[in-house]
């Protein structure tokens, strides 16, 4: 059973061993020393950003134990495990004003990892999630459909939508998927969700997005549910972000495709402007630098 799961998932690949150390604006994993007036996001891997928004403290898709899949009983959960630790426990992340969830499947809407956040936060979630989410003990749970939006601590968060599903088992009901875009500040961050390819997030360009996070893995063989990483750069030059943030891999092993593969894929779609992938390190923290507006020594990718 467990072998059924793990396959039935999606994948991400290994710990980052492509970064180049002083390549990008690396910050100390210490939440509480983060500027509150700016944009600071850490990877805990997977889909689990944590990110100081201009004083607003959010994680995304909380995925922060051993393993995620099937719970049976308070000790046992059947699925895919970790290949490294969480850089921050759920002690360690007890100041939180948000939380965001962009569809019910196991690896990002883990309910273990939901237990054990403070229940003080907003929950940020897609359509029908809260079903999943209240009985957790959160007492402000806020279901956004694509085109609606929220406003926390002055942080707009708006959902769009992917290509993806949103069911969380195959046979079970249908729950949403949520894109997000953030905004403070005058500072725009999309949050993909996982997503095939798709022309959905064009659109942003006549606004762009300060920073795009995509989801690079998980494409052998879910191809039709998951973007491969050329594809995943196509869509970041559509959107007009600066920066591109790789999540989902290196964390579960959940498909088929070589541990270093996506990243590698991602960087060489990206060529001369690989420098644009930021945060390519699990445990790693990025501060986002204080840029106007797109200029001459930042060309638009072709």
């Amino acid at each position: 059973m467990k072998r059924k799961i793990e396959s039935a998932a999606h994948t991400a690949i290994s710990p980052a061993v492509l970064a180049r150390p002083g390549q990008h604006r690396v910050t100390a994993l210490e939440p509480a020393r983060w500027a509150d007036d700016a944009l600071t996001i850490a990877n805990l891997g997977h889909a689990t950003l944590l990110m100081n928004y201009f004083g607003v403290r959010v994680i995304s898709d909380p995925s922060l134990f051993e393993r995620v899949g099937l719970r049976l009983g308070p000790f046992i959960t059947i699925g895919p495990h970790r290949l490294a630790p969480a850089p921050l426990k759920p002690s360690q992340l007890q100041h939180l004003d948000v939380i965001l969830v962009t569809h019910a499947h196991m690896d990002h809407l883990d309910l273990n990892s939901l237990k054990a956040l403070p229940k003080s936060a907003v929950v940020v979630a897609c359509a029908e999630c809260a079903t999943l989410i209240r009985p957790l003990g959160y007492h402000d749970v806020r279901e956004l459909r694509w085109g609606e939006r929220t406003v926390v601590k002055g942080m707009i968060v708006s959902a769009m939508g992917a290509n993806h599903w949103g069911k969380r088992w195959p046979w079970g009901r249908e729950y949403g998927f949520n894109s997000y875009v953030l905004e403070k500040n005058g500072r725009r961050m999309l949050l993909a969700c996982d997503s095939a390819i798709t022309d959905i997030f064009e659109p942003l360009h006549l606004n762009p997005p300060d920073v795009a996070v995509f989801s690079i893995g998980a494409y052998d063989p879910w191809i039709w549910n998951h973007a491969d990483p050329e594809q995943v750069w196509t869509m970041f030059v559509q959107t007009g972000a600066h920066y591109l943030v790789p999540i989902h891999w290196g964390t579960f092993r959940l498909s088929k495709e070589p541990m270093d593969e996506p990243l590698r894929r991602l960087i060489a779609a990206a060529g001369p402007e690989a420098d644009r992938i930021v945060l390519r390190k699990l445990g790693g923290a990025w501060r986002l630098p204080q840029i106007a507006q797109r200029t001459a020594s930042m060309p638009a990718a072709r």
